[in-house]
């Protein structure tokens, strides 16, 4: 994987991120890097597996490194998002489709957290 100056600044800073990011959101932490390289720069790294591109109800999509394998859990009135962990393999196993080999899993759930709103 080639890295220019512009990509590991990118990387750099979804490293250290608590938690996804837009585009818009780099461009606005990074905004010597234009824009349009900064979308080329995300889909490089989705394309080599580096970053996990989700839509979890933003219009725009977000872009997360997963250090570990996790899903998300939204709460749908203040948009808390909640990282979990589930059973890959058990949940391969409950959803049993049949003529399809599940290479990658990205569960959301949404609902309500305990918070006081």
């Amino acid at each position: 994987m080639r890295l220019t100056k512009h990509r590991q600044e990118i990387l750099t800073l979804l490293e250290n991120s608590q938690g996804a990011l837009s585009a818009a959101a780099v461009h606005g932490s990074l905004p010597h890097i234009n824009l349009v390289t900064i979308y080329r720069g995300l889909d490089y790294f989705v394309k080599n597996e580096v970053v996990k591109k989700l839509y979890l109800g933003e219009e725009e999509a977000q872009f997360e490194i997963q250090h570990e394998p996790h899903h998300h859990a939204i709460c749908n009135d203040c948009h808390k998002v909640v990282h979990f962990t589930v059973d890959e393999a058990k949940l391969k196993k409950v959803l049993a489709l049949s003529n399809f080999s599940i290479k990658d899993l990205e569960l959301t759930v949404r609902g309500t957290c305990n918070n006081n709103h």
